[in-house]
């Protein structure tokens, strides 16, 4: 090898070196942003995760206030179909006890009814007796005056 080569491989070598040196700064500067980029993204991360847990304490809060409203719209409605049923079984209570003072009314009033008729009857008996019995009296009148044997102009003198 001549020297020649050897100083055109020592500039090769130099060059390559100097190519290397700056390719070695940038792979520094690489390096560094993406230690950066580490760096922010491990901030970021951090700040997702305080959030995601920020918003499952929320979402737990809410589910259990869910629960909770849910249990108490049970027991409403529950409370409401009670108060429905005692209303109503009232009602049916109050509506037979109407219904059982109502016939007992009725059942009075035949009676009464009945008690009178058998009264209105027994004077209207009594009141036919009697009718009959002047009408027997006047018809024998009218005889005994149609075959003179009273004579009427004598009775009124």
């Amino acid at each position: 090898m001549s020297e020649q080569e050897i100083k055109v491989d020592i500039e090769l070598l130099k060059k390559d070196v100097t190519t290397m040196s700056a390719l070695l700064s940038k792979f520094d500067t690489t390096i560094d942003k993406m230690q950066e980029i580490a760096s922010s993204l491990s901030r970021m991360v951090s700040l997702q995760e305080q959030r995601l847990e920020t918003q499952e304490k929320t979402t737990s809060e809410m589910q259990s206030i869910l629960e909770m409203r849910r249990q108490e719209q049970q027991n409403n409605i529950k409370d409401v179909y009670n108060r429905i049923n005692t209303v109503n079984k009232e009602l049916t209570d109050k509506i037979e006890d109407t219904e059982n003072k109502i016939l007992e009314e009725i059942k009075k009033l035949r009676e009464e009814l009945s008690k009178k008729d058998e009264g209105i009857g027994s004077r209207l008996g009594t009141i036919e007796t009697w009718k009959y019995g002047i009408a027997a009296i006047v018809t024998f009148l009218l005889f005994l005056i149609a075959n003179n044997a009273i004579n009427i102009g004598k009775l009124f003198d």
